[in-house]
C-alpha cells in the first residue's frame, strides 16, 4: 500500500529516517521543517520540504492543512499539538505519534507489555507524555480520531550521545572511560536496560503505514528483543573504547558530591528503574524487526561519537 505521508521534523534525528525510511518503502513524503537543525542528518531526496513552525496553528491551517496527504507521523508531538492536529488535520487516515516506555516506570512485572498500568503519576514515570497520550486515546473514543502511539524504549544510535550511568547523556562519562580514568557509579549494575536503535524505531513507524486499520486506536513498544544489565552495557561500552578505567561503586548521594559539574535531575532516579519490555504486538501487527542489540546501537553511538570528534 502506498501512502501520501506528512513528516513533521523531517531533518532531525527519528523524523529524517522515518521520512528516508517512507520514501524507501515507495510512499509519497512530504516533510515539514523548521530548518533549524544544523546537524548532518540522512539523505533527504525524494521527500518534499515545507518548510514551517508545527506550533504554528496559521501554518497548520493554512499550508500544511491544505497539502495532499493520508496519514502523519510526528516523532516529537506535544499535547497543544495534538490538539490541533485535530482541529486542522482531520483529513488524515493515520495519525502516528512517538512517546516512551518511561510511561509505564516504575515496572510491576517483567517484561511489561502494553496492557501495563501508565495513566497515573508516579515519581519517576514520564507523566506530561502519560497526559498527552490519554488525551489522544480519548479522541479516538470519542470521534474516531485515527492515532497510534509507538513507545520506544532507550533510543540508542548514530546522532544522540548514548545513555551513561549516571542517568544522563553526558559525553564527560565516555570521555573518562575513553581516557582510562576512573569513573564513579551508583549501584545500578544489575539493573535491566532495553534500548532501541534510531533506525529500528523509523522502521516501525513505516511499516505502521502498510496496516491502516489494525494500528489505529493501539498502543505498541518498540525496542530490541531483550533487555541487558547496565553492567553488562557498561563493559561492552569499555571494551569498545579499549578503556582500563577502573569503575568504583558508590551511593547517589555521594556521587553527587564526586561530581559536582554536573547537572544532577531526576535521571538518576530513573536509571535505577529496571526496563524489561515485551515486543511480541509490534512483531505481530507490525510486523517489526529489529535488527540492532542494546550492544550494537551503543556502540554505532559510541562510533558516531568519536567520527563526529565528541570522544
Amino acid at each position: 500500500m502506498k501512502r501520501k505521508v506528512l513528516v513533521f521534523g523531517a531533518s532531525g534525528e527519528i523524523g529524517g529516517r522515518i521520512a528516508r525510511g517512507c520514501v524507501d518503502a515507495g510512499h509519497q513524503v512530504i516533510g515539514v521543517t523548521r530548518g533549524t537543525n544544523q546537524r548532518a542528518c540522512v539523505n533527504l531526496s525524494g521527500v518534499e520540504m515545507v518548510h514551517g513552525d508545527k506550533h504554528d496553528e496559521a501554518f497548520l491551517r493554512d499550508t500544511v492543512a491544505k497539502l495532499d496527504f493520508d496519514a502523519v507521523i510526528d516523532s516529537v508531538p506535544t499535547l497543544d499539538g495534538l490538539r490541533m492536529y485535530h482541529r486542522h488535520l482531520g483529513k488524515a487516515q493515520n495519525l502516528l505519534i512517538c512517546s516512551s516506555t518511561g510511561t509505564f516506570v516504575p515496572l510491576q512485572y517483567f517484561p511489561a507489555d502494553e496492557e501495563h498500568p501508565w495513566r497515573e503519576e508516579t515519581p519517576v514515570n514520564f507523566h506530561n507524555q502519560s497526559v498527552r497520550d490519554a488525551h489522544a486515546l480519548s479522541l479516538w473514543e470519542s470521534d474516531g480520531f485515527p492515532v497510534t502511539i509507538l513507545r520506544p524504549t532507550n533510543i540508542i544510535g548514530p546522532d544522540r550521545v548514548p545513555l551513561e550511568l549516571w542517568g544522563g547523556r553526558n559525553i564527560e562519562f565516555f570521555r573518562r572511560l575513553k581516557a582510562g580514568s576512573e569513573v564513579a557509579i551508583p549501584p545500578c549494575t544489575e539493573v535491566l536496560i532495553q534500548s532501541g536503535s534510531n533506525s529500528d524505531l523509523a522502521s516501525a513507524f513505516v511499516k505502521a503505514l502498510d496496516v491502516p486499520e489494525a494500528v489505529r486506536g493501539e498502543i505498541f513498544i518498540i525496542s530490541c528483543k531483550r533487555a541487558i544489565t547496565l553492567g553488562r552495557y557498561l563493559q561492552t561500552a569499555k571494551e569498545f573504547l579499549n578503556s582500563s578505567s577502573k569503575i568504583r561503586v558508590v551511593s547517589p548521594e555521594e556521587l553527587t558530591k564526586l561530581y559536582p559539574d554536573i547537572l544532577w535531575r531526576w535521571g538518576l532516579e530513573f536509571l535505577m528503574e529496571h526496563m524489561s519490555f515485551d515486543i511480541s504486538k509490534a512483531e505481530r501487527i507490525l510486523g517489526y524487526q529489529p535488527r540492532k542489540t542494546t550492544e550494537e546501537g551503543l556502540c554505532d553511538a559510541l562510533q558516531w561519537c568519536e567520527t563526529t570528534g565528541l570522544l
